[in-house]
């Protein structure tokens, strides 16, 4: 139950330090704000969602063998396939429920369907040996040293609540503007077949 619960915390962490990163580096980049979340609040799911798959699934390499060296490339192509599979199921189901698409690598080479390419799987590469060799065991580390369990769980209720909130306003928001899109789409089929008699 706890390993559920710290990884649950590693989630929101990893969600808010993804969100951080993103949004300063496109802002440098575009030189204005940018706000690289699809909810208000400043979390970008996919990282925390990317973590603690990589957590869970690339951890125990480190537990036991640590750096040994031919099992780091092993633990990098890992999780390369990890990383690449829920950015392109995130794309997916975000096209799904939102009816828009918050990247796309159409214009990248060797790219599906726009969801995932060549030059992010390089930068997943170097991200994944980064995560798990240093990021998360210095995080898990002082996460130990700082926080009790019940500091932990208090954290982790109100991020919980503060995100569902966010989550539930965000889905309705998207539901009303997909029906707002489909109901001007029949207007102008309408308007288009009368103009055609």
């Amino acid at each position: 139950m706890n390993t559920v619960l710290n990884y649950a915390f590693y989630f929101f962490f990893y969600s808010v330090a993804g969100w951080i990163l993103e949004t300063v580096c496109c802002s440098l980049y575009y030189r204005k704000i940018a706000n690289r979340g699809f909810l208000k609040g400043p979390v970008c799911p996919i990282y925390g969602t990317a973590a603690v798959v990589l957590g869970v699934c690339l951890m125990p390499f480190y537990d036991n063998f640590g750096y040994t060296w031919y099992i780091i490339p092993i633990v990098i192509l890992l999780g390369v396939v990890i990383a690449n599979t829920v950015e392109f199921l995130t794309s997916y189901v975000m096209e799904k429920l939102f009816n828009a698409r918050w990247w796309d690598y159409s214009n990248e080479f060797l790219n599906i369907q726009g969801r995932i390419c060549l030059k992010h799987s390089i930068y997943w590469a170097i991200c994944t040996g980064i995560f798990i060799y240093i990021i998360h065991p210095f995080v898990v580390k002082q996460t130990h040293n700082l926080l009790t369990n019940e500091q932990r769980n208090i954290i982790l209720v109100v991020a919980l609540i503060i995100f569902s909130i966010d989550l539930i306003f965000t889905l309705i928001a998207a539901k009303k503007k997909k029906l707002r899109n489909t109901v001007t789409v029949k207007k102008e089929t309408q308007e288009s077949t009368k103009q055609s008699k």
